[in-house]
């Protein structure tokens, strides 16, 4: 099944021609075949099997009938069988084969979509090699930590026609469809015209508890555990010593080797948001101006605080901030007291909006609005897994496509590059590239090891 057969095609084309819910793009109700017919069933195979693939991949997959895990891979060995052994205890057969290298993954001709959620640094890596090799993709947030692999990305995505999903799930489903509700009526002019945004995500110190070495991480060198492969985990980036807290649940997020850190990590959902509610999918803010504070000491070095404004070429204002500094920016703004977090509030001309505390509003009966019939309608997903295998199948493009996760991890790193220079960055979205500063340009890119440049093969 690495590709759809033609007779498959034509008859999803004409089932598609012929079915009202998708009257609008990416309408999501159910799976479009029966699930008991193994020639419908679409292989996937999970890349990554640590936190996020053990309590979200996997509790979303095993209920998809017209699907079926057959193999994953970790670079904790161990994790790999751990996750391939829950999945054939679902199936109640051995369906689910734990492998030592991805790449032998990607050689399997039935499979037919990966979902990465390795690290940070592999996502973009991962994403293109899978391309390469016929394979559709479900890629977990952040993307690039090289910004110099997002075009390779974007091309090769568009020339092997392979669907694509950005892991940033806000725009599917959701406590009651709410974000999809607010951006919505944002969009349709309930807050009036669109003026800021406020956005902003926790940092370096909200898992701070967790880490062996507080608040930046342990530099002291340990031996590697057994059944880890290392070298494999740090892959295309250069490698430094292995300390308690690198490859860790948390600690891996901060080291500027492999992240960006939760401004990219976790600040990128929120992005989301912003640019569907901005109608700037196609485009990134042309102007980055703020200050932030990279930590000197420890292996958590990326950008620990930041309060950044970028300016969009409509007018709209995006202010990005780490929590603790909107807690003082704009808890006042807000009806109850702070929360901790991660959140967005769309100011208008009229009011204002937000998924901050349950979702709030300046006039909470924004909420009951019933929509009218010149309204512009968003398109639904119910389950970000679901649309990425709906599409798989349908060959339509998905709630989060590539142009998408590019543009909002562009954000990311424009962001830091203002905080890390203290200058004002100006971006030419349609060149993509940094006007006449070659310092912060050079922020964009990371040096690379051979034997992992994967996306090159």
């Amino acid at each position: 099944m690495n590709q759809i057969p033609s007779t498959r095609r034509l008859f999803l084309k004409q089932a598609i021609g012929a079915s009202t819910v998708f009257a609008v793009p990416n309408i999501i109700t159910g799976p479009l075949f029966g699930a008991e017919a193994p020639s419908n069933r679409i292989n996937v195979a999970q890349i990554g099997c640590g936190s996020i693939a053990d309590y979200y991949h996997f509790s979303h997959l095993k209920q998809m009938e017209d699907v079926r895990v057959v193999a994953t891979c970790d670079a904790f060995k161990r994790r790999g069988e751990i996750m391939a052994a829950k999945y054939n205890k679902h199936y109640g057969v051995e369906t689910t084969k734990a492998h030592d290298d991805f790449r032998e993954i990607l050689a399997r001709k039935d499979v037919d979509a990966v979902i990465i959620s390795a690290h940070d640094h592999w996502h973009v890596p991962m994403s293109i090699a899978a391309a390469k090799a016929g394979k559709d993709v479900y890629c977990q947030k952040p993307l690039a930590v090289d910004f110099s692999l997002m075009g390779p990305l974007r091309k090769v995505m568009h020339e092997t026609k392979r669907v694509f999903q950005f892991g940033t799930q806000y725009r599917s489903g959701g406590p009651k469809g709410r974000y999809r509700q607010m951006v919505q009526l944002v969009r349709n002019g309930y807050i009036g015209k669109l003026e800021r945004i406020d956005l902003w995500c926790r940092d370096v110190f909200h898992d701070q508890a967790q880490y062996t070495v507080k608040p930046y991480g342990s530099t002291t060198e340990i031996p590697v555990p057994e059944g880890f492969n290392y070298d494999a985990w740090m892959g295309p980036s250069e490698m430094v010593p292995y300390t308690a807290d690198r490859a860790t649940r948390w600690g891996g997020f901060h080291c500027p080797e492999t992240s960006l850190g939760f401004l990219a990590g976790c600040g990128i959902h929120e992005l989301g948001l912003a640019q569907w509610a901005n109608k700037t999918d196609h485009t990134s803010p042309v102007r980055y101006a703020g200050t932030g504070m990279f930590p000197e000491e420890g292996i958590f070095r990326t950008l620990a605080q930041w309060d950044v404004t970028c300016d969009y070429a409509n007018g709209v204002k995006l202010r990005v901030m780490d929590t603790r500094t909107a807690q003082t920016a704009v808890a006042s703004s807000l009806p109850r007291a702070w929360e901790n977090g991660d959140g967005v509030i769309f100011h208008g001309s009229e009011g204002w909006i937000s998924d901050a505390l349950g979702f709030c509003a300046k006039d909470q009966t924004l909420w009951k609005t019933e929509p009218k019939s010149n309204d512009e309608e968003l398109p639904v997903s119910l389950e970000h897994h679901r649309n990425f295998i709906d599409c798989v199948k349908s060959r339509q493009e998905t709630i989060c496509p590539v142009e998408m996760g590019i543009r909002c991890d562009t954000i990311c790193h424009l962001v830091n590059a203002a905080a890390k220079t203290g200058r004002a960055i100006t971006w030419n979205p349609e060149k993509e590239e940094i006007v006449g500063d070659p310092e912060a340009t050079k922020l964009l890119t990371r040096p690379s090891r051979e034997k992992w440049r994967v996306w090159q093969a």
